[in-house]
């Protein structure tokens, strides 16, 4: 699928339709009333019938319109001109994407220059937002070796702006869309393999594939299992003790052109299946543990779009891959581990796992010297009981940071929501023969796991999301991809000298 910036005059594109908005009372937008221009008043003569009003969702296909050389022309209800939000123009996009797929159209031009979702720069927002939405309603979930592929006829999709002044900062737009949607969709199509396909080695066998075709910017170690045990990450290789597939940790290091000696780390949990261990879980719903890498998974698509546009940034991004299953050699509650950091863990629930993982890999990411580090982890089911499957939590040690993130939620309506770090919840995770243990006695599940974590995140400014309900969805829904927009703008938003937008 292509997508191109255009000023033309929409009355003489040769396309298969033309999409323009209406808004409530029928109140005409500038590209309507050019088009209405066009066709002698055809079109006004055709709302007299009162088939559309101009409400938020409402379609009237028109087909023939005099002096229009496009074969159809799709009305579409916006609703109140100053009342536009980004949901309504959600709702719309999903209406006329659902429209057009159904019937045999295969290149359409949007005319949507006067959708305002009052934000700053509006022109890059709207058109960032627009293009991303459209991907994200065609995308369908890849069937494992399906001979039969869903073919979509939509292949070309072009944005008419008035004004030419709008023209570079629309193309900036498209390119930004278009680098953050190929890591959105990979990290979703990575998210959605089965746990026999997406093990911790196929993991890295992906990091390395980005070194192959990021030459110039990437550069990827794999830490096995043995060295993992040098570097005294035991707590990490506790977790993979049960399973035959070893876990891998993938370390991938990005480098722009730039003269900034700040180091960004993003490290993803990447539990490629959690069965919890010999603390197992119920049968019910289990097979959805092949979404609890959907951290390293939103990791991996961050770097993706750094990559496509040479941000000059430096990245080290970890995909910590491991499986947590039963066995002979599995951890097991009752034990204690030293970290790397040379604290101890009492481990009282083996599917407290994440947490085990991650400390290790935190611990780790301390010899590239960051400035930030910003963990994404599918890491408790008490987040999900807290803030539901819409907002991801967010922890940190950072005022800076955590607004950071906050105004990057706000920008992309990937939404966040900051929970307390205070030393009360620290209380809970005390243990008699341990630094910590690996669960606390306090019933806020996700605020315990959040402070076990800054235990090793001292040396650092440190954010933790934990995206539990908000990864994937149940059933056929799959992966969402979040928090990779967010993720993205947040990396955007730190170049300073560099001003993309």
């Amino acid at each position: 699928m292509k997508f191109f910036i255009k000023n033309c005059h929409l009355d003489q594109e040769k396309t298969d339709c033309i999409v323009v908005n209406i808004f409530d009372s029928c109140r005409f937008s500038t590209a309507l009333h050019y088009l209405d221009r066009c066709s002698n008043g055809h079109i006004t003569s055709l709302l007299k019938l009162g088939d559309i009003t101009g409400k938020t969702g409402e379609l009237l296909m028109l087909y023939h319109v005099p002096n229009i050389s496009a074969k159809r022309v799709l009305l579409v209800g916006c609703g109140e001109k100053d009342k536009i939000t980004r949901s309504s123009v959600n709702k719309i996009l999903k209406k006329t994407i659902n429209m057009l797929k159904k019937i045999s159209i295969k290149n359409v031009i949007y005319s949507f220059t006067e959708l305002n979702i009052n934000v700053k720069n509006n022109i890059y927002w709207i058109t960032r937002f627009t293009i991303l939405a459209i991907k994200k309603f065609l995308h369908t979930v890849i069937k494992i070796n399906s001979s039969c592929k869903k073919s979509i006829n939509l292949n070309i999709i072009s944005f008419n702006f008035f004004e030419k002044n709008d023209l570079f900062t629309a193309k900036i737009a498209l390119k930004h869309a278009l680098a953050i949607d190929s890591g959105i969709t990979s990290a979703k199509n990575i998210s959605n393999l089965p746990p026999n396909i997406c093990n911790p080695l196929y993991l890295s066998y992906q990091a390395q594939k980005l070194a192959q075709k990021y030459q110039d910017n990437i550069k990827v170690e794999i830490i096995d299992i043995e060295k993992m045990k040098k570097l005294g990450m035991n707590a990490y290789v506790a977790v993979g003790s049960g399973a035959k597939n070893k876990p891998f940790m993938s370390v991938i290091k990005y480098t722009g052109n730039s003269n900034n000696n700040k180091v960004i780390a993003l490290v993803g949990k990447g539990l490629t299946f959690d069965s919890g261990g010999i603390s197992i879980k119920p049968a019910s719903n289990m097979h959805e543990m092949k979404y609890d890498m959907c951290g390293a998974a939103a990791v991996y698509g961050t770097l993706i779009m750094a990559a496509q546009l040479n941000l000059p940034l430096t990245i080290i991004g970890v995909l910590s891959g491991c499986e947590n299953m039963l066995g002979s050699n599995s951890f097991r509650p009752g034990d204690v581990v030293t970290t790397m950091s040379g604290q101890t863990v009492e481990i009282l629930n083996t599917d407290a796992e994440g947490r085990l993982v991650l400390c290790d890999s935190l611990t780790y990411v301390e010899r590239f010297f960051p400035s930030i580090v910003i963990d994404v982890a599918t890491l408790t089911g008490a987040c999900v009981t807290a803030l539901g499957e819409s907002i991801s939590g967010l922890f940190s040690n950072s005022e800076d940071l955590s607004r950071e993130l906050k105004y990057a939620s706000q920008e992309t309506d990937d939404k966040v929501w900051r929970l307390p770090l205070l030393e009360e919840y620290k209380k809970g995770l005390h243990s008699p023969i341990a630094n910590i243990s690996n669960i606390g006695s306090s019933k806020a599940g996700a605020i315990t796991a959040a402070c076990f974590l800054s235990y090793f995140t001292k040396k650092y400014n440190w954010a933790h999301l934990d995206i539990a309900g908000t990864a994937w969805k149940s059933g056929s829904k799959g992966a969402t991809g979040r928090p990779v927009e967010l993720l993205c703008q947040f990396l955007l938003n730190q170049i300073k000298e560099y001003k993309l937008y």
